[in-house]
Formats: C-alpha cells, sequence, structure tokens
C-alpha cells in the first residue's frame, strides 16, 4: 500500500503514540544497553559480554580476548562484531585465521549464532570478483564481510590488494600470528 506523506496534516493518534512510545524506549536504553544479541541463538555467559561491553564505551575498539580454550573467544568477537554493527559504527568486517577447520568453525559459528554470511576470500572468489568488475578493481572493495586464511593473505600479490583495501575491522584468530 502506498501512501502520501502529507507533512501538513497530522497523523492518526494510534501512529503517532507508536512513534512516540519507540522514541521513549530509545532514550530510555542507556548507551550499555545491547542491541545485538539476540536470545536463542546463543546461550551467552555473563564473562562473555564484558569485552563487548567494554568495546561500546570506546572510542576506536582495540581488544584483546584472551580466554583459555573452549571458553568463547569466537563468540565474545561475534557479539563484538554484530553489536558495532547494529550501533553502525562497523561495516567491513575481515576475520584472518589459519586455514581449514579453523576457517570453517569461524563460519558456521558466525553463521549460524549471529546470522553474518561470511564471504571466503580465496584465489576463486577473487577471480570472480575480478572478472565481474572493472579493470583495476581492488576485489577486497567487494566483499564487506570477508573471512580468509593467514596463509593466503600473505602472498606478496594478495598483500598488495589487502592493503589498498580497508576495513573497519579485523579479527585476527590467535593461531594464525603465533
Amino acid at each position: 500500500m502506498i501512501r502520501d506523506l502529507r507533512p501538513d496534516k497530522a497523523a492518526p493518534l494510534p501512529n503517532w503514540l507508536v512513534y512516540h512510545q519507540a522514541f521513549l524506549l530509545e532514550q530510555a536504553l542507556l548507551s550499555d544497553a545491547l542491541l545485538a544479541v539476540q536470545p536463542g541463538r546463543l546461550r551467552v555467559e555473563a564473562y562473555q559480554l564484558v569485552p563487548v561491553l567494554r568495546a561500546i564505551r570506546m572510542s576506536r575498539v582495540r581488544l584483546l580476548l584472551a580466554d583459555g580454550v573452549g571458553l568463547g573467544k569466537t563468540i565474545q568477537a561475534g557479539l563484538i562484531i554484530t553489536e558495532l554493527m547494529a550501533r553502525r559504527v562497523v561495516h567491513r568486517v575481515l576475520i584472518v585465521c589459519p586455514a581449514g577447520p579453523l576457517l570453517e568453525q569461524w563460519k558456521l559459528e558466525m553463521s549460524e549464532r549471529f546470522g553474518l554470511r561470511m564471504d571466503e576470500v580465496n584465489r576463486g572468489r577473487l577471480e570472480e570478483i575480478r572478472r565481474s568488475t572493472e579493470l583495476g578493481a581492488n576485489p577486497f572493495d567487494y566483499i564487506p564481510l570477508g573471512i580468509a586464511s593467514i596463509d593466503f593473505l600473505k602472498q606478496e600479490k594478495i598483500l598488495e590488494f589487502l592493503e589498498r583495501a580497508s576495513y573497519d575491522m579485523v579479527v585476527l584468530d590467535k593461531a594464525c600470528c603465533g
């Protein structure tokens, strides 16, 4: 149904009440209120919220998540990514991790738990993008939510493209850095 917008004419009272209640709710939520946590997709432990609450208070987010094995660092990273996306602070994300099962685990967790479809950056995907874009375009500019292995990214030709790309957030899995 298409409606004409008439700023000179008052809207029906029920419509105004809904917008007013939404406005009041928005004003009542503190800056610490999480926008992206959805019950049902994951079981969040209280300690997993600490990094995301810290991140939303920072003007420039730089965090090191260093919990023990199996304590949910991937969940913590996903919470931070989705919260900053919901707040429109982050639009482009690149996750860097080792190739193989860990890369697949990251893709699966981001998709199933946070609804983020990470685009796997590999030679085939970059060639596909280059064929469909103008000559000289940086294929990384066409991958807003990417995931790649450190071994792939450190190749000289790929590194040249990556150095010219810009991401709002880069997540480095510790396993790829040491």
